[in-house]
């Protein structure tokens, strides 16, 4: 409780190493925790807000099975459960063990009779999702500011398709100023011709946020 207050005044930053992400910063500011890498907020800040406004148009309470790609410290597990009252499970697939153990020490995010957290690379993991399970995949894939290049090929696109059910949406949290291209054509052309429909959402001035949906005839 004296933490929390005082954090009002100044802010309180713990240090955590990770060989994956560089220094992660968990900090108390204004009566609640974030988490940082150098540059950029990874769970509970701008980020929360982001994803927080990308979940309206996604209807995750619908979703009965959500697939969630790049952990961090949990804050969409926690948005879902706590602000929007989810009650499907949650696989939640994150590549980094530090990140995994700051999300339970730090944000009480562990894995449940609800919420599985599996430690590997997404890019290899969504090859052995099973088919047509998932109605809402959440794809948050960063190293610090930089999007892997997984993201820009066709495999990643043609898995996450196969993994979800007709109908189901995918929520990509991407930069507006790193355009992503898969076979020499921006992302959300390739998309619109990969089984998706696509809408775009710029948010946060840096952000931009991809909402697809798998059509019902897919």
């Amino acid at each position: 409780m004296f933490t929390r207050l005082l954090s009002y005044v100044m802010p309180l930053t713990r240090t955590v190493q990770s060989a994956i992400n560089g220094p992660l910063e968990v900090t108390w500011y204004q009566g609640r925790k974030i988490l940082d890498t150098r540059h950029a907020n990874y769970s509970y800040g701008s980020l929360h807000r982001v994803m927080r406004y990308g979940l309206l148009f996604v209807a995750p309470e619908q979703a009965g099975h959500t697939l969630l790609l790049g952990l961090g410290g949990g804050s969409a597990v926690a948005m879902l459960r706590q602000e929007l009252h989810y009650q499907g499970h949650i696989t939640a697939i994150e590549l980094d063990p530090v990140i995994i153990e700051v999300a339970d020490t730090e944000f009480n995010i562990r894995p449940d009779a609800h919420l599985d957290i599996i430690c590997a690379d997404a890019f290899e993991w969504v090859h052995t999702a099973p088919t047509g399970h998932f109605g809402l995949i959440i794809v948050d894939l960063f190293v610090d500011l930089a999007l892997p290049a997984g993201l820009q090929t066709t495999a990643f696109w043609q898995e996450l398709w196969r993994a979800l059910r007709p109908g189901g949406y995918v929520l990509v949290n991407t930069l507006t100023e790193v355009p992503l291209y898969v076979e020499n054509e921006e992302l959300p052309t390739y998309l619109e011709t990969a089984g998706f429909t696509v809408k775009e959402l710029e948010v946060e001035l840096l952000n931009r946020l991809l909402v697809l949906q798998k059509t019902a005839s897919s």
